[in-house]
């Protein structure tokens, strides 16, 4: 498993204070001025955990371990031929890509997220993929406003990250056409548990949730996810809770691959030194590669309401 971990996320060096925007490029994606602009709007956002490229590969990690789930949320939503959706927050844009498949050519997927570089990277999975019904959006998901524009609204683990999440879901509602679907997932992280105890994944926990609150987010808001819905103005939606379980696998890194990619915000906000993070990551990591141990995920609350 130690060679897992560095397939998923390349090494870095020692975290010793915000990684300034560098200039690079991925694949036939030119990331030298999408880095830049979106180091600068996650600046504004304060958004907690690392963008570009180490965070899209995060992302897409994240994305196999949920597809399940979300793919059986989005069927039961009634997500199908010819709707139009929208996918916020989109990140990596595997959900997007996702819904696009699930409605056909007749039917389209928007992806919208701040991070250009990002977005770069779903619109070269898309070609790949030979998916023409899907298109990304470069923008701040605080700034996106539609009305009865769609069929089906949907986030996954956005809400968390907002100073006002109930404003988020009034305008995804507004957003729904008469008989589309309001679809969103997001986590409560005091569900994170492990066996037996380890001093890296309760720093984790402890540092993820303070850094989140600093910075506007609730790292609890799952499950306060059904009464967001009602305070909006949502009828009362169906919500399910999932949990995941991880005994081996790459998605087991994902604690460690989350700490790692909101080091530099934990350091920046004075949470912990930039010591206390590296010896929390190396205390993980052996945790993690520890056949005999067992992490449990965050409680995912599923919900969805109709128009």
């Amino acid at each position: 498993m130690a060679g897992a971990r560095h397939r998923l996320i390349a090494p870095r060096a020692p975290l010793t204070a915000p990684v300034a925007p560098t200039i690079e490029a991925v694949g036939d994606v030119d990331v030298t001025s999408t880095r830049m602009r979106s180091s600068i709007r996650a600046a504004v956002e304060r958004y907690v955990i690392r963008g570009g490229r180490e965070g899209y590969d995060r992302l897409l990690l994240l994305a196999r371990d949920r597809r399940p789930d979300t793919a059986a949320l989005l069927q039961r939503a009634g997500a199908g031929p010819g709707m139009r959706c929208a996918d916020l927050g989109c990140g990596g844009g595997e959900v997007t890509l996702e819904l696009a498949a699930l409605v056909g050519a007749s039917g389209s997927a928007t992806g919208v997220d701040m991070d250009g570089l990002k977005l770069d990277l779903a619109r070269a999975a898309a070609a790949r993929r030979g998916i023409a019904n899907a298109e990304f959006v470069e923008l701040n998901v605080n700034e996106w406003n539609e009305t009865a524009a769609y069929d089906l609204v949907f986030s996954r683990f956005v809400l968390q990250h907002l100073r006002h999440p109930v404003d988020m879901l009034q305008r995804m509602w507004a957003a729904v056409r008469p008989g589309g679907v309001i679809v969103v997932e997001d986590a409560d992280f005091d569900g994170w548990c492990c066996h037996p105890f380890n001093d890296g994944f309760e720093f984790f926990l402890r540092t993820y949730g303070q850094v989140l609150a600093r910075s506007g987010g609730d790292h609890t808001f799952g499950r306060k996810l059904y009464a967001g819905f009602i305070e909006a103005g949502i009828p009362a939606p169906d919500v399910r809770l999932v949990q995941p379980v991880y005994l081996e696998g790459d998605a087991k890194w994902l604690p460690w691959t989350t700490l790692d990619a909101s080091g530099d915000a934990i350091i920046a906000e004075g949470v912990a030194s930039a010591e206390e993070v590296q010896t929390a990551l190396a205390s993980l990591s052996a945790f993690t590669e520890d056949a005999s141990t067992l992490i449990s995920g965050p409680r995912i609350f599923q919900a969805w309401a109709r128009r």
